[in-house]
């Protein structure tokens, strides 16, 4: 963007004079700045005085004071300000410490030629701890495979490492005071922040990097590169790994992306951003000096990933359905390559589900329908047919016997209304996952000791998802979905989401109701648990045969 554009931009929203070419000729690059920043709808300040803003900008810029050292007034709205950058003219080596001292991000940005110093503060940032790390399982053998003779070193070649970044991202945010001032950091470390490099050699040549920064007990990334496949995912497990190892707090990764969910990063908010850089120790962690480190090294340690755990408070946010992927359909919220518990958990709380076919080759694509079919017990119809074949039903019926099994039989169905399955490897390891985790169900369905029928789905609160249903003999999961209703209404359930219509749940009394009344339901229902334990009631339900009819 140049300065005619912003001042373009800016005329539309702010009265400019109308002796415009004088106007231009005197405009001082901070005018600039703070124009750009203006129509960008960045919030330096937490005061809406535009003509205050402006003196105050202009006099820091003019004086080149480092005010986020001092804690002066644009210092301390730099912590406060609702946006996430703030935006200054002089890379000042103190002010950039200082930045990294409180846990923010000196990048930088550059506007009609002019390089600019932005300090991120984001609003949300994924980090992980040494409880929730761990690493994907294909790490072992990516590294007995290809990457065995591979070494790890620490701050060899931090100008090399930056060089390399610089050529493999040649947008990047990297611009050279920025560089300079990094440089200087690196080169001298103090007490409370220093400057570092991550490298990853193979026969004397630099494959895979990244720079970052520790502060305490901490370590954050910056930025990085891989000139092989698959080495940078090894280079991020195996630096997580040394970093718990060694008596590192947490790993701060920056913005939120995907990706990082996989080796256990989780959101947090700016209040519990401050929790944890309050519990960090004044003492500096230190990486280790001419240190290589074989990657066979560590096939000495398990490096199989330690299993996933959830943590119902840690909510990863979606984005609203029909904003970030609009163009590719109006219910789609998100589109990561993987699917980590705690997303998919996440995702559930907020009435979003996975669905895409790995036959495809589809990313995994994550769906908020609207409308939404759903089943209220209080309208569940239970044909009289089918409670007279319920009395004197072949079959028994079981919950969480074979949950795995039941995903298998359920993929292998074939359905009018789709080709191939969406239940692929992806989707069975991660509900296999959340069936261990407690909150994913099966129901089978048995005659003469093999799996007729049965269905899954998950369970949170009082709601019910159903997932997906299989019938290989008669009657054999509609008596089982019949018998689950009638325990899930004996045990104050709530709603039963089916995501979208299906005659199965018709006949039996579904409906279309709004997204937004779908999740004014759920959001209730999530956190009101049943009344009595939900096993035991549907055991309690086959044993008499007992199935209400609604008139």
């Amino acid at each position: 963007m140049t300065v005619e554009e912003v001042l373009y931009r800016i005329s539309q929203i702010k009265e400019l004079p109308q002796d415009m070419n004088e106007y231009w000729d005197n405009i001082s690059q901070n005018d600039a700045i703070f124009l750009w920043c203006v129509t960008q709808g960045v919030e330096l300040f937490s005061p809406e005085d535009l003509e205050d803003l402006e003196e105050n900008l202009q006099q820091n810029v003019q004086t080149q004071t480092p005010s986020l050292l001092k804690m002066e007034y644009w210092g301390q709205c730099i912590l406060d300000t609702i946006s996430e950058d703030a935006y200054c003219k002089t890379f000042d080596i103190q002010l950039i410490r200082e930045a990294f001292f409180k846990g923010l991000y000196p990048m930088s940005v550059t506007i009609d030629g002019l390089q600019i110093l932005s300090i991120r503060h984001h609003n949300r940032k994924c980090l992980i701890t040494p409880e929730t790390f761990r690493i994907p399982h294909n790490i072992r053998n990516l590294i007995e495979k290809k990457f065995g003779d591979y070494t790890l070193t620490f701050n060899k070649a931090f100008s090399e490492c930056v060089d390399a970044i610089k050529t493999a991202y040649p947008e990047n945010w990297l611009c050279d005071k920025l560089v300079n001032a990094f440089t200087e950091i690196h080169k001298s470390p103090d007490g409370k922040v220093s400057m570092n490099s991550v490298e990853i050699w193979h026969d004397g040549k630099l494959v895979a990097g990244e720079i970052g920064f520790i502060t305490g007990n901490s370590y954050a990334s910056l930025t990085g590169f891989h000139t092989e496949n698959d080495i940078g995912n090894v280079q991020m497990a195996l630096l997580g790994r040394y970093l718990f190892d060694n008596g590192f707090a947490y790993w701060d990764l920056g913005m939120s992306i995907p990706y990082k969910y996989r080796y256990g990063a989780l959101d947090y908010n700016r209040q519990k951003q401050y929790f944890f850089r309050s519990m960090l120790k004044e003492e500096i962690s230190k990486f280790p000096v001419n240190t290589e480190i074989p990657l066979s090294a560590f096939l000495e340690k398990d490096l199989k990933s330690k299993p996933e755990k959830i943590y119902p408070d840690r909510i990863i946010p979606f984005p609203e359905p029909n904003t970030k992927y609009s163009y590719l359909g109006r219910q789609i919220c998100e589109i990561t390559d993987s699917i980590p518990l705690q997303l998919l958990y996440s995702a559930y709380m907020q009435g979003i589900f996975p669905w895409f076919s790995e036959e495809d080759n589809e990313p995994v694509t994550w769906y908020s329908t609207n409308p939404r079919f759903v089943l209220m017990p209080e309208d569940f119809h239970c044909p009289k047919s089918l409670k007279k074949f319920l009395k004197k039903t072949p079959y028994t019926y079981t919950m969480d016997k074979c949950f795995h099994q039941v995903l298998k039989e359920c993929a292998k169905m074939k359905r009018s209304d789709q080709n191939g399955t969406w239940i692929g490897p992806k989707m069975i390891e991660a509900y296999t996952k959340f069936h261990k985790a407690g909150f994913a169900h099966s129901f089978e369905v048995w005659h003469d000791g093999k799996l007729a029928g049965g269905f899954y789905g998950v369970l949170i609160g009082s709601v019910f998802f159903g997932e997906s249903m299989f019938t290989l003999e008669p009657d054999s999961s509609k008596s089982a979905f019949a018998f689950f209703m009638q325990a899930f209404k004996n045990c104050g359930g709530i709603i039963v989401d089916s995501q979208s219509y299906t005659d199965n749940i018709a006949r039996y009394g579904g409906k279309n109701i709004s997204r937004d009344a779908f999740l004014r339901i759920e959001k209730e229902a999530l956190y009101k648990p049943l009344s009595t334990d939900f096993k035991s009631e549907f055991q309690n339900v086959v044993s008499s045969h007992f199935i209400e009819i609604r008139k």
